[in-house]
């Protein structure tokens, strides 16, 4: 059987899916999907990419995750170093998917799609779930392509997301901005947000070097957690803590957004810094929609 080009597939999950998505312009309806583009009621039109994916933004937004950002995280991750993290997510969302025969799973800052693809992987998951992917940076949805699947990626943005209302049964937001009117709007009224955030400890190895080029040295994740619980009933909370090697510090270092305001000469510095472990430091919390008093 010939092999279909990822522009072809991505036709067909737009069409299987037309049903949930709606203008992000005028929020109405997506009416046609034609050769190369998506049109809604009002003739508002967005480009299909040959590469497999839909663009839903009218402008190009500035963001400092570029290629090179994503291809070091790609490295980083092809060493399993977030291992730990990807099981966890695929544990709750096995648990959150099993009492419905197809569940609709988004993930609202998905980046280069490492761990929808994982979920996409998942036996058990792949069979229940619908995957959905958006990121604001172009670049991180091209990147999310490169894998082999049948997931929707799209360029939107988490703020105006181009779904019907309570249209998710799982919103993925892993060490991302959250949205959290957008959430609960298309998530319904039985879904869940599976947030991870940073605590601490995290990546504090490189925090330290570079500690005098950077305005926050020390992290916290309180007011992330306080506006979290403000709008949305914790169900699930666990903290995943471990320190990692790599062989690969340039990426390591080059992933994160950390070192984003750093110089060539000062990413070259901490390059040749003696880091020999990095702490994976995160906070895993699974929330409801609160229930109206």
């Amino acid at each position: 059987m010939k092999k279909l080009k990822k522009i072809e597939v991505l036709r067909i999950l737009l069409n299987d899916n037309i049903e949930i998505l709606r203008c992000p312009v005028c929020k109405n309806t997506i009416k046609t999907i034609n050769e190369n583009s998506l049109v809604c009621e009002n003739n508002h039109c967005f480009n299909i990419s040959k590469k497999g994916y839909i663009n839903l933004l009218k402008n190009n937004a500035k963001t400092i995750y570029d290629k090179s950002l994503f291809e070091s995280r790609s490295k980083i991750y092809d060493e399993k170093i977030y291992e730990n993290l990807s099981r966890e997510i695929i544990d709750i969302v096995g648990k959150y998917s099993g009492n419905k025969d197809i569940n609709y799973v988004l993930d609202t800052g998905c980046g280069e799609g490492y761990y929808l693809n994982q979920l996409y992987l998942e036996e058990k998951i792949n069979k229940k779930c619908k995957l959905f992917g958006i990121d604001i940076s172009r670049e991180g949805i091209s990147f999310a392509t490169r894998h082999e699947n049948d997931i929707l990626w799209s360029v939107s943005d988490l703020s105006n997301l181009p779904f019907k209302n309570s249209k998710f049964d799982i919103i993925l937001d892993i060490l991302s901005p959250s949205n959290y009117r957008e959430f609960t709007r298309v998530l319904n009224k039985d879904g869940v947000v599976i947030k991870v955030v940073p605590e601490e400890h995290y990546l504090k190895e490189i925090r330290s070097e570079i500690k005098e080029n950077i305005k926050k040295y020390t992290y916290s994740n309180k007011d992330i957690i306080n506006a979290f619980k403000d709008n949305l009933d914790i169900a699930y909370d666990k903290r995943i803590t471990y320190k990692t090697t790599t062989s690969n510090l340039e990426d390591f270092i080059k992933m994160t957004p950390l070192t984003s305001s750093l110089s060539k000469e000062q990413i070259n510095e901490l390059i040749k810094s003696n880091i020999k472990t990095i702490t994976i430091d995160l906070r895993v919390i699974v929330g409801k929609i609160k229930e109206s008093i």
